[in-house]
């Protein structure tokens, strides 16, 4: 007796079937247009790297996340983290022929050993966009415009950009006299604010500072009010950037319900040194869509000329399940918007020159490949959503006619063979 392999996939990976995939073609169509229209151009990195590229760039808790194995010939490898820390090797590698500054985006999968949950995953997709070979902070304003592109292209209403300046936390932390050794596990802790509660930040805070300094720095990042407002109190630890920041974003039209300062967001990987990005949509509590931020020394570990960048990663996998939620998929289907029905040889050649015609027209069709009862090619076309079916049997050939049948409504339309291109031109157009 055959002994089958049980069918099965690592948990935190997933298959997707083409209902699945027209959705997550549709998303990516939608957040690829926004990143071209502001004129970044596509590249592409390896899914795996030599681990030292990848190690010691993230912090120690993302560290331990990092898959990472020997290959065959002995090398220590891992695969993609991220896609900032490849991005940043390829520029030290090719930075003597790319234009400077350079956009790229990437659209592309990494792996992380996480604790799978809603919306996190082992292996996803993450969509990229990056400036690299500039400190101005138009790039960064430049960047919140392109977030506010995506998620209205996609259709979002309500969407929140939050931000902050790294400089801005250090300042805080030095008025604090915490030291510059300790103030990257500190960050890390603060960025746990949204998910663990002020008690237990204290806490974790402990073994670095003493509790009164730790409820100060909770105290100063957790103030409320309008960014003017914010501003005004914060203004002793050096706001200027946050300020210029925001005065630039605003010439990109984004609205003021969509942007907002927030002193508490840290980011928690420790490549970050300027503007800091999180994206949340509130009415879908998954956490952050999109998140990224000024880094100046990245490039500077693979090579010794200094390049500042700024970029940020939209989670794909969250934004699809937040887009499922608000039902932004309403109007989707499949690739085939037509079936052309086959009944026998004698009509075969017919079925196949009215399908090369539909295709003429512009429109995806296919034809069914048995020669079976009509009821049987109908339920080919329900299953797989197809809105049309061309029928063409033997009563229609000898009339050299066609019936059009609307699979939506149930409604049907005879209409002479010769005019099937002209009828689905007018289709594609509406």
């Amino acid at each position: 007796m055959k002994t089958f392999i049980k069918p099965k996939i690592l948990q935190g990976t997933r298959d997707f079937l083409p209902q699945d995939m027209a959705k997550r073609e549709y998303a990516m169509n939608k957040i690829k247009s926004a990143f071209i229209n502001f004129g970044y151009d596509s590249i592409q990195t390896p899914a795996i790297e030599y681990a030292e590229t990848i190690l010691g760039k993230y912090g120690d808790e993302a560290s331990k996340l990092v898959y990472r194995f020997k290959d065959n010939g002995g090398r220590d490898i891992a695969l993609r983290y991220d896609q900032t820390v490849p991005f940043a090797r390829l520029v030290a590698a090719n930075f003597k022929n790319l234009p400077m500054p350079f956009k790229r985006y990437q659209i592309d999968r990494v792996w992380r050993g996480d604790r799978p949950a809603k919306g996190r995953y082992r292996e996803f997709y993450q969509c990229d966009v990056d400036i690299i070979g500039t400190k101005n902070l138009l790039a960064e304003a430049e960047i919140a415009g392109v977030i506010a592109k995506v998620f209205t292209t996609i259709g979002f209403e309500n969407f929140t950009i939050k931000f902050n300046s790294r400089r801005l936390i250090n300042n805080i932390l030095d008025s604090l006299k915490i030291s510059a050794e300790k103030q990257p596990a500190v960050i890390r802790i603060l960025d746990k604010l949204e998910k663990i509660d002020r008690k237990s930040i204290i806490e974790e805070l402990k073994p670095l500072i003493n509790e009164s300094s730790a409820k100060e720095l909770l105290d100063v990042v957790s103030i409320t009010g309008t960014t003017e407002e914010k501003l005004k109190l914060l203004d002793k630890y050096e706001t200027k950037e946050i300020k210029e920041f925001t005065s630039l974003a605003r010439l990109f039209n984004i609205a003021p319900k969509n942007l907002l300062f927030d002193p508490s967001l840290a980011r928690g990987l420790d490549y970050y040194t300027g503007i800091i990005f999180e994206v949340f949509i509130p009415e879908v509590p998954i956490g952050a869509v999109c998140a990224g931020g000024r880094y100046d020394d990245l490039c500077s570990l693979f090579c010794p000329e200094q390049f500042s960048g700024v970029g940020v990663a939209f989670g794909f996998d969250r934004i699809i399940v937040a887009m499922e939620e608000l039902g932004l998929f309403k109007d989707l289907t499949l690739n085939s918007q037509v079936l052309v029905t086959y009944f026998n040889s004698e009509t075969l050649a017919t079925s196949v020159k009215l399908l090369k015609d539909i295709q003429r027209a512009g429109i995806n069709a296919e034809i069914y490949f048995e020669p079976v009862k009509i009821t049987k090619q109908m339920k080919y076309a329900d299953k797989k959503q197809i809105p049309f079916v061309v029928i063409c049997g033997p009563e229609e050939v000898s009339r050299n006619e066609v019936t059009i049948k609307m699979m939506q409504t149930g409604k049907q339309k005879t209409i002479p063979q010769d005019q099937i291109t002209n009828y689905f031109k007018g289709y594609n157009k509406a």
